[in-house]
């Protein structure tokens, strides 16, 4: 098959993909279907079978949301196709739960943070992480600025924390206690469901929440309110951020269709930086990510400032960064066991 016909093939997947899982015209254009019924024709007379496209399913660390925008593109500007994968983008309930059905093999790839990925494997779920896009977690001590200034760790003693036991938080805490020396006593916990943390700091209730701070800045920015924030990475927390796991199954029998599938990734996350209002526009509406266009491209754009460029080693993983996570959180007893550090991650499938 010459170079002309495959591209013609391409061309003629993507236009199909993007009638079936899109309403834009130019998927349904008229000449975009001619070219395929000639490609078709061209196939029955030489006897070929057309290239079927690999199957591939992807869950997310939770319902659609503007940090997802980078992986929603690449299947609406038809990257996934183009690449000869189908790709089923589906939300999650929570990057813990993700985790689950990756090693359970109900999905195949999984958006999470790279501490729910490495509690999963210590814990013998057979995934790996294979890119992180986000270097350094966005965690962080949020509050008002017209009520506290928050400079460094000192800053937080004395003041009411909410927090939602049970998940990440406590971790984050503990690491950031352990870091700094700080006991029991230097902060009032206040036990909080995650959905009411900014209505407490708001109604003045609370003097800070722990959360990540994408999402509280682009929404106390959103009701007029100046947000005062810690970011935790930057005061002893060595957590990496987000990134993509894939079943150990997967790695082990094609390789090389995971590394299709995060260049298609990789390829929505430069449209989505070279225009994060466009992308907005694009995919809001259909995947209810945010009250309005506005709102979506404020996460979105706060979002692109706590990622890595999507050039050449995107989702690169540094050893060194892994080791000191793993060292941490062994140091805390969130996870168990002497496995080294490389048995958490792999970089042979980045793009």
């Amino acid at each position: 098959m010459n170079g002309a016909f495959t591209a013609a093939l391409a061309e003629c997947s993507a236009s199909v993909y993007l009638h079936w899982h899109t309403s834009r015209e130019q998927a349904r254009s008229p000449m975009r279907y001619a070219r395929c019924l000639v490609l078709a024709a061209m196939l029955l007379s030489t006897g070929a079978a057309p290239l079927a496209a690999q199957s591939l399913r992807l869950v997310l660390d939770s319902a659609h949301a503007p940090q997802h925008i980078p992986i929603l593109l690449a299947a609406e500007r038809g990257h996934f196709a183009r690449a000869g994968i189908e790709m089923l983008i589906e939300p999650g309930l929570g990057a813990n739960m993700a985790a689950v059905l990756v090693g359970q093999r109900a999905f195949d790839l999984g958006h999470i943070s790279a501490l729910a990925a490495a509690s999963a494997i210590s814990s013998g779920t057979p995934i790996r992480m294979v890119a992180i896009y986000q270097p350094r977690t966005s965690l962080a001590f949020v509050g008002l600025q017209e009520r506290v200034t928050l400079t460094g760790p000192k800053s937080v003693e004395g003041l009411r924390l909410g927090i939602t036991p049970g998940t990440v938080d406590s971790v984050v805490l503990s690491l950031f206690r352990r870091n700094h020396n700080m006991g029991i006593s230097a902060l009032t916990i206040t036990p909080i469901e995650r959905s009411a943390k900014l209505d407490e700091v708001i109604a003045g209730r609370l003097d800070i929440v722990l959360g990540d701070s994408v999402a509280m800045r682009a929404a106390l920015l959103a009701q007029g309110q100046e947000p005062a924030v810690l970011e935790l990475a930057e005061h002893g927390v060595p957590l990496l951020g987000l990134g993509f796991i894939a079943s150990q199954a997967l790695l082990t029998s094609n390789p090389g269709l995971v590394r299709r599938a995060l260049t298609a990734i990789r390829a929505g996350f430069v449209d989505a930086a070279a225009d994060p209002g466009a992308a907005c526009r694009e995919t809001n509406s259909r995947h209810g990510l945010a009250k309005s266009d506005e709102a979506c491209t404020r996460v979105l754009s706060i979002f692109l400032a706590h990622v890595a460029p999507a050039t050449d080693g995107w989702g690169q993983q540094s050893p060194e960064a892994w080791q000191r996570m793993i060292a941490a959180l062994r140091a805390v007893g969130e996870i168990q066991g002497t496995r080294p550090p490389s048995f958490y991650y792999t970089n042979a499938v980045i793009p």
